[in-house]
């Protein structure tokens, strides 16, 4: 944000002086013209008279005009003041606007509300963590440097404008989504930090109660349904000689294993919610790593007719910083709707490549594609295709959503081409040097969240 127009060069506090001010100017050039006319004419000076009273003319017309021109920008500057104070006095969320110092120049109403403060009582204060120990700057002081708050996410990149964190403030217990931007003169010198301040509190209370009955209830079903599963894969294998028994005990169990898989889906989406998702990064090799995945997935795409194979370009080791279990689950995912969705005797091609310092992995498929419509929604918690519901109706659509959230927390990038019945490729990346960035793990938690 920078001052572009004249208008924006005038601050505010001048505003009440302009009129004296252009006053007092217009007042010497009349001071100028009287006396060059009075000298000139009371000692009969012609040249003197003459110059004075020019002088003095041009020095009154310099002097309006610019009185006139002051007087037109201040009431130009005054309507956008009011207009904006308006704008900020109705704002929903609260606007705090201090100095490079950290000096509190401005609070709106809203502002007051969240902080428990009047803006006229600390207007001019100069704000610092030691502040923080005075309970009535407090959360104020918190939002300002969040670094002092009970736990902060950054969204926004470090250099990015507007940052953009999330601040969990510990006593009172709130949660703030902040954004702040700088305004910035003509030489490029910061004079002005905006940080706009949205309450989340009450949003966030209501997904911890619904993460927690999703807990509660899918913690409750785990059980029971692993106890299912085994007892009919126990049945199946001692039915052996007994096809009846042993094909319904095939379907059952296909239909435990399903609800166990949502149920474990459903928990992971409540984990990735609530910040407890965590991960456990190594150094892998993910040639070494994409082989296992595509291995495990073998027997699966014979089941289905379909040929999987992995080209790793020649790459014979490619070092990461990653999640195995997690990542696994991603790509695990891409693999297996290639395979559920793919043509019957399709194929199914993982490739791996190496571009800068960035890994790519696709998942490349002969499949029935996406229609152009569903793809931008495609990654949305429950979504699936509209063809896709029609070939296998018993999806979740929560595989895309929590693959996404996992590349993202490897610092990677997940998209999609496709075409109708012409297949579709999923591609992701991996940023290779994440371990030279230690506050990328820090941001992703650990196991011990889970």
């Amino acid at each position: 944000m920078k001052y572009t127009e004249e208008k924006q060069k005038i601050p505010v506090r001048t505003l009440s002086i302009l009129a004296s001010r252009d006053s007092s100017v217009f007042l010497f050039a009349l001071a100028v013209l009287i006396v060059g006319l009075s000298i000139g004419y009371i000692f009969s000076l012609p040249t003197f008279f003459m110059v004075g009273g020019v002088a003095g003319i041009f020095i009154a017309w310099r002097g309006m005009r610019h009185a006139f021109k002051e007087q037109a920008l201040a009431q130009r500057y005054s309507f956008l003041s009011n207009e904006l104070s308006v704008l900020l006095t109705d704002l929903k969320d609260g606007v705090v606007i201090y100095s490079p110092k950290f000096e509190i120049v401005y609070l709106n109403p809203a502002a007051e509300t969240l902080f428990g403060i009047q803006s006229e009582k600390y207007i001019g204060t100069t704000l610092a963590p030691r502040i923080s120990e005075n309970p009535q700057l407090n959360i104020l002081t918190q939002t300002v440097f969040p670094s002092l708050a009970a736990s902060v996410l950054q969204i926004s990149e470090a250099n990015e404008w507007p940052q953009v964190v999330d601040v969990l403030i510990g006593e009172p217990e709130l949660k703030f989504h902040t954004s702040l931007s700088r305004v910035i003169d003509a030489s490029g010198k910061t004079v002005l930090f905006i940080k706009i301040v949205r309450d989340e509190t009450r949003e966030r209370s209501i997904i911890q109660g619904k993460n927690e009955f999703i807990n509660t209830a899918a913690h409750q079903l785990r059980t029971p349904l692993t106890a299912i599963n085994w007892a009919l894969e126990s049945i199946k294998n001692l039915a052996k000689d007994n096809a009846d028994i042993e094909s319904v005990a095939t379907e059952a169990l296909g239909v435990s294993e399903r609800a166990l898989k949502i149920t474990n889906d459903l928990l992971d989406v409540a984990k990735i919610e609530d910040g407890r998702f965590g991960y456990k990064f190594e150094d892998s090799d993910l040639v070494d790593f994409v082989s296992e995945v595509v291995s495990a997935l073998t027997p699966v795409a014979h089941q289905r007719s379909s040929i999987l194979t992995f080209d790793h370009n020649g790459i014979e080791r490619l070092p990461a910083r990653i999640d195995r279990e997690r990542l696994g689950l991603a790509l695990f995912n891409l693999i297996d709707n290639a395979l559920k969705y793919n043509l019957p005797k399709g194929d199914v091609k993982v490739v791996l490549k190496k571009e800068g310092e960035v890994a790519h992995i696709a998942v490349i498929d002969s499949g029935v594609g996406i229609a152009p419509e569903d793809i931008e929604k495609l990654f949305k918690k429950f979504f699936r295709g509209s063809n896709i519901e029609q070939l296998e109706p018993n999806g979740n659509g929560l595989g895309l959503f929590i693959t996404k959230n996992i590349i993202e927390r490897h610092g990677g990038k997940i998209w999609v081409v496709s075409q109708l019945n012409r297949g579709s490729t999923f591609e992701f990346t991996i940023p290779l040097n994440r371990s030279s960035d230690p506050e990328f793990e820090n941001k992703s938690g650990s196991r011990g969240d889970l």
